[in-house]
């Protein structure tokens, strides 16, 4: 008996998207066979393609425009499923032209490229009977929908899907929906979440299938705790994100103005985006006690050899929406403690008082201040006691290479078929 794994996922191994899943990839050797379906891949993602194990054969799936979608949508008269969704929009008073064009464009597409992904299988994939056939969707969005037109090729199936952030809460898309939530649900056998705040957001917005989810973190390769980082002055705060409204680093900068003289700051950036060059006016006027560096966008690899040499005391995350920050996460595995909001997963990993600073959800530039200060003036002992903390809730958590062997032995090879 065989076991074969179909990964649907967007664009992967072509383009930059997907991170994790690159790492992830490494523990699926218990697979006979593995196919990976690259999903809307555009021409410009096609240019670059990640090293991938070569025993897994890449089936590239050609992005349409939603004009293609719009137009195929007429077939959706006989679709079941649609009908259904539009039904229950209307019954929810939720139904609006923009929502059904959303709708529409998730069942065309899923359609249009199972029927791909079938026609593939049947002339390239020997399935004999007994083999157990696991589909895997790397997102909760169309591709849980899109694997139940393809699932009954085979007779032993299991449907797996993992749940991110921009898949999963439908009050931070622009409009307030996503698309088939229940049927996804209904089709799935399981489904992993990467934080529990997502778990039990779906417990409560789709309930009726707690026995169906689990809690699977995701996690950052182990590159060794940084360096012992010298005293605190000046104070070296580290951000790492997209110049973006949703990271608040303008508030970074309005609390920075309100420490004392006597507190020094030096501030790192890595990132870029629209708001960088408004960023940079601002922090021109800073006092003569905070310094300010802008790194711009560097490789990944980069921000982790700096992490590593121990020169930050500290990583200040304040955005207002987050599922489980990357950045955080690679920050503590070098033993760097955190100040953040407690928005989305984040108290997952950040602790208050044990590896870090939680700040509420919406602090005020006094709060964030005062944070800063309190990092600053604490003790060699008790900045050493986060610092190792930090290290230690990475170890037990949030270590990739723990975190992916489980997630691939329990999940896509421990579980039973359909």
């Amino acid at each position: 008996m065989s076991k074969v794994l179909l990964l649907f996922a967007n664009a992967f191994p072509f383009g930059t998207w997907e991170p994790f899943l690159e790492r992830e990839t490494e523990f699926y050797g218990e697979f006979d066979e593995i196919y990976l379906f690259s999903l809307s891949v555009r021409p410009e993602q096609a240019t670059v393609r990640r090293h991938i194990d070569k025993r897994i054969t890449v089936v590239q799936v050609p992005f349409r425009p939603k004009l293609f979608y719009a137009i195929r949508s007429a077939l959706l008269i006989a679709n079941r499923e649609f009908l259904e969704e539009l039904r229950f929009l209307a019954s929810k008073k939720r139904l609006s032209p923009s929502r059904l064009v959303q709708a529409a464009v998730f069942f065309s597409r899923a359609d249009h490229e199972a029927s791909l992904a079938r026609r593939f299988i049947r002339d390239n994939v020997s399935v004999r009977s007994g083999d157990e056939v696991v589909l895997y969707a790397y997102r909760f969005l169309y591709q849980p929908y899109l694997m139940s037109r393809v699932a009954p090729l085979f007779e032993r199936t299991l449907l797996v899907a993992r749940a991110h952030g921009t898949d999963l809460y439908e009050d931070q898309t622009p409009t307030g929906y996503l698309p088939f939530r229940r049927g996804s649900m209904r089709v799935l056998d399981t489904l992993s979440l990467i934080s529990r705040h997502g778990h039990e957001y779906v417990k409560r917005t789709i309930p009726g299938f707690s026995e169906k989810m689990r809690l699977d973190y995701m996690g950052t390769e182990d590159r060794g705790i940084a360096a012992i980082p010298p005293d605190r002055v000046p104070l070296r705060i580290v951000t790492c994100s997209n110049v973006v409204p949703v990271k608040r680093l303008d508030l970074l900068i309005d609390a920075l103005t309100k420490l004392a003289s006597d507190i020094e700051v030096q501030w790192t950036h890595y990132g870029d985006g629209p708001m960088l060059p408004q960023l940079r006016q601002r922090a021109e006027f800073l006092g003569p006690a905070v310094s300010v560096i802008f790194k711009g966008s560097v490789p990944n690899a980069q921000v982790l050899d700096d992490y590593s040499t121990g020169r930050y005391h500290v990583l200040v995350n304040v955005s207002s929406s987050e599922g489980l920050p990357v950045s955080i996460m690679e920050a503590c595995s070098f033993g760097i403690p955190v100040i953040a909001t407690d928005v989305g997963g984040t108290s997952e990993i950040v602790r208050d008082g044990v590896n870090g600073i939680l700040l509420s959800a919406d602090p005020t530039t006094d709060e964030l201040a005062h944070a800063i200060t309190r990092l600053s003036l604490t003790s060699h002992d008790s900045y050493e006691s986060l610092r190792l903390s930090a290290r230690s809730i990475w170890e037990d958590e949030f270590n990739s290479e723990a975190n992916y062997r489980k997630f691939v032995t329990e999940v896509l090879l421990g579980a039973g078929p359909r």
